[in-house]
């Protein structure tokens, strides 16, 4: 046999076996597809019907492992993450305006309650849901603003209303579940026989815990945008500037990536840093000043960003770095010791005991830190399961799951100088963490200016 027939043979079977192959899915795939913030029909990116289903499943789990056989969700994240239906923010606060009812039922679709005629639309727009129906305010706040005896009357409708769509599914006799039990609702249920579980809301913290991988990636695409607005804000940080226009500055960068901002994001400047009022004023901004920026509840899809980064108008004081590169140590020791299966005591232990660092702004106690070196989960909502402190998480450590998300903070300064403080998005995975923040954060960021 000639050389040529030999290689002709080889390379003919190097071929038949690429012809065979092909490319497997990653479970765990990060591409470009990752952080876009439109729909495509040549990238999956969020899989929102996915991210739907998974969430109603989520919920009717809950159900099953505490023996209900319906939800009723007034809190309006919960709605959200039950139903898939939004609609403007003046409905949440436990107004009562609107509501779900999720049965236990796996093909029936939740019924959602909307205000007046804001069901018209909820109708055309959600097919996914199995009914839309008129709320009848009385629960919550807006039915004590309307005087003892209307309260009282709405009561007995909005009763009668969730006690017959029970029967019609099936379930005349509960168990159901509620996040916002209200005396007269839950009372005049209970005269109709029904068994109603009180610990709804808890349930619901439950069910959103874990989230799925296009969850993810709405809080990967939040976190992206924080970043954008980071940036425009480097390029407005000068002596003379406000914070309240720095705040306008990544309020504008948001909404013009498209996201959502919930009465968030702050910024602080110069010796108002130390300790951190966690608001922002008209202050102006001067040479040497720190400004810390938090674009905390700007959100993608509902789900939310809490992510500090700390900067300095020209150059920093070596007190200033100092402070620094101790918050950074807290945080990087806070992140290492977080994996699945560890728990939250790993993290606070490692963390030093507030009145023994923090003197100087009268701390006293752990109860006073609640916020300082402190993680806490996030999707939806701001303040999900876990929460990473030392005054709860010595004594009550919650374990580490892969599919949470939290964030996780810390903080350090000098009274009359300013302070650090500094945030990471952690999403914790069955290999280790996953952090979705990317803005450098090794160092303070020093913004020169002319």
């Amino acid at each position: 046999m000639s050389m040529r027939d030999f290689n002709y043979e080889k390379r003919m079977k190097q071929a038949e076996a690429v012809l065979k192959w092909e490319f497997p899915i990653v479970e765990d795939y990060v591409g470009r597809c990752a952080c876009g913030t439109n729909i495509a029909d040549y990238e999956e990116r969020v899989n929102v019907d996915r991210m739907r289903t998974y969430r109603m499943g989520r919920v009717k789990e809950q159900l099953r492992k505490n023996n209900c056989a319906a939800m009723l969700c007034f809190n309006e994240w919960n709605i959200r993450y039950a139903s898939a239906t939004w609609t403007p923010l003046w409905t949440t606060g436990g107004s009562g305006l609107r509501y779900s009812l999720t049965g236990i039922d796996e093909k029936m679709g939740p019924i959602v309650y909307e205000q007046g005629e804001i069901g018209y639309h909820t109708r055309q727009a959600a097919p996914w849901v199995g009914k839309v129906k008129v709320a009848i305010p009385g629960a919550g706040w807006s039915g004590r603003v309307m005087g003892p005896n209307a309260y009282v009357t709405q009561n007995e409708k909005l009763v009668k209303q969730i006690y017959g769509d029970l029967c019609d599914m099936g379930c005349p006799k509960g168990p159901i579940a509620i996040d916002q039990p209200e005396p007269l609702l839950v009372g005049g249920l209970q005269k109709l026989g029904v068994e109603v579980n009180t610990n709804g809301a808890l349930m619901m913290l439950h069910a959103r815990k874990n989230k799925n991988r296009d969850e993810v990636e709405c809080m990967r695409i939040a976190c992206t945008i924080g970043e954008a607005a980071f940036q425009k804000i480097t390029e407005v940080l000068r002596p003379g500037i406000r914070e309240s226009q720095i705040l306008a500055t990544a309020y504008y960068t948001a909404f013009n990536m498209g996201a959502e901002v919930y009465s968030g994001m702050l910024v602080s400047s110069g010796p108002f840093c130390w300790p951190n009022p966690r608001d922002t004023t008209d202050r102006i901004v001067r040479p040497g000043d720190i400004v810390f920026v938090d674009v905390f509840n700007l959100a993608f899809l509902g789900y939310k960003t809490c992510y500090y980064r700390t900067f300095c108008c020209g150059k920093a004081s070596q007190q200033m770095k100092d402070d620094y590169a101790r918050a950074y140590e807290w945080l990087r020791i806070g992140i290492d010791n977080i994996k699945p299966g560890g728990t939250t005591q790993d993290v606070a232990s490692k963390w030093p005991e507030g009145p023994d660092v923090w003197k100087d702004i009268l701390v006293q106690g752990e109860d006073q830190t609640a916020g300082s070196n402190w993680g806490h989960g996030i999707g939806l909502s701001l303040y999900e399961i876990p929460i990473i402190w030392r005054g709860a998480s010595l004594d009550d450590p919650v374990v580490f799951e892969p599919g949470m998300t939290f964030a996780i903070e810390t903080q350090h300064g000098t009274p009359n100088v300013g302070g650090a403080r500094i945030e990471e998005v952690i999403h914790v995975t069955e290999k280790g963490v996953e952090v979705l923040s990317k803005w450098p954060i090794e160092q303070m960021l020093e913004i020169p200016f002319v």
